[in-house]
């Protein structure tokens, strides 16, 4: 049993110092690069909040087609960004050597829940696989090449799911969290909240329902707390930048991301992608499947139908699908100890 702690604390610490040593490889890379990925835009953005810009209002008169770059995402990072340049972190460059740091922290904090989840169901080897595969797989280094915020909001989305049943409204808040970094979880709520209903001690359905709006209220108050400003001074603008995701034309990041649907055409596709949803949030509760299979077949279809697939978006199918994997086969039993082992008298 000692043995195998201390292989685990080796192998985690090689895992972390490695990590570590990929993203410094890939910070050597320079950040001119970083000029036309969409942690350029959030600086902007943040600059122009700065400078008391709505950046919400460029999309008003435009085109709900084409993407040009719209500040398609809550305003939290904006808002993050924003605070580092009141700070003096002025320069873009400056900007991405804080975020750097940063975005490591949460990568490795990705693979602790992991593995802390997989310690859970007492499967630390399996647990091991997992991280691997997020902190040195080829869909984690993308998002570390182009310093996206995926890291930053599949975090407070993990905890979320390992929180579900424990702490409701902790687990909320983190939903919340990331909704408000990356609203790409919005498709999951429906899924964590059949997994609150299924999981509930409580056979009263009243309880039921009330846990759930309660979910649902503590989950939406941060997006919409940080989103008043901007609602108030152009409602239609933060709106239409809102619904920008589900207008846009087809986009992709080439053949190794798809190709898109020849039949049904933009729209006809995003329909298609929507009723399998919805018939995937009934699966899980009629056929009572666990929210982290259901959450991830939803973004299974969500990548398979969504008219824009982008490389970022495969490392939210493999957090989920890895966790999952926790759940596939029953949790190993503990060997008994001496001390609470109960030895038959044989007389």
């Amino acid at each position: 049993m000692k043995s195998k702690r201390t292989f685990l604390v080796f192998v985690g610490i090689t895992l972390i110092i490695v990590t570590i040593f990929v993203h410094y490889a890939w910070g050597l890379k320079g950040t001119e690069r970083l000029l036309s990925e969409d942690i350029y835009h959030v600086w902007e953005e943040g600059k122009k909040i700065t400078n008391h810009l709505n950046p919400y209002t460029r999309i008003i008169g435009n085109s709900l087609r084409e993407n040009s770059k719209y500040p398609t995402y809550l305003p939290l990072s904006y808002y993050f960004a924003s605070i580092l340049n009141h700070f003096g972190i002025s320069r873009f460059v400056d900007f991405i050597n804080t975020w750097k740091p940063i975005n490591l922290l949460l990568h490795l904090c990705i693979g602790v829940v992991t593995f802390s989840i997989y310690y859970q169901q007492r499967k630390p080897i399996s647990g091991i696989i997992a991280c691997s595969i997020l902190l040195l797989g080829r869909w984690s280094a993308y998002i570390i090449d182009v310093q996206h915020l995926e890291f930053a909001a599949i975090l407070p989305i993990l905890i979320a799911g390992q929180q579900l049943n424990r702490k409701p409204k902790l687990s909320a808040l983190m939903f919340g969290l990331s909704l408000s970094i990356k609203h790409v979880g919005i498709v999951l709520l429906p899924s964590f909240l059949l997994g609150l209903k299924a999981n509930s001690s409580s056979g009263n359905s009243i309880s039921s329902r009330k846990r759930i709006l309660t979910y649902s209220a503590v989950a939406l108050i941060i997006p919409l707390i940080i989103s008043i400003p901007f609602l108030l001074d152009q409602p239609s603008g933060f709106l239409l930048n809102m619904l920008f995701s589900t207008t846009r034309e087809f986009g992709d990041h080439g053949k190794a991301t798809g190709t898109r649907m020849i039949l049904t055409g933009v729209d006809g596709t995003r329909l298609i992608m929507l009723a399998l949803i919805i018939m995937n949030w009934v699966a899980q509760a009629k056929e009572k499947i666990n929210f982290w299979l259901a959450s991830t077949l939803t973004l299974l279809i969500f990548l398979q139908f969504n008219a824009v697939v982008f490389a970022q978006y495969y490392i939210w199918l493999a957090t989920f699908l890895l966790i999952s994997c926790a759940y596939l086969t029953p949790t190993t039993p503990r060997h008994p100890t001496p001390e609470n082992s109960t030895v038959r008298d044989p007389h």
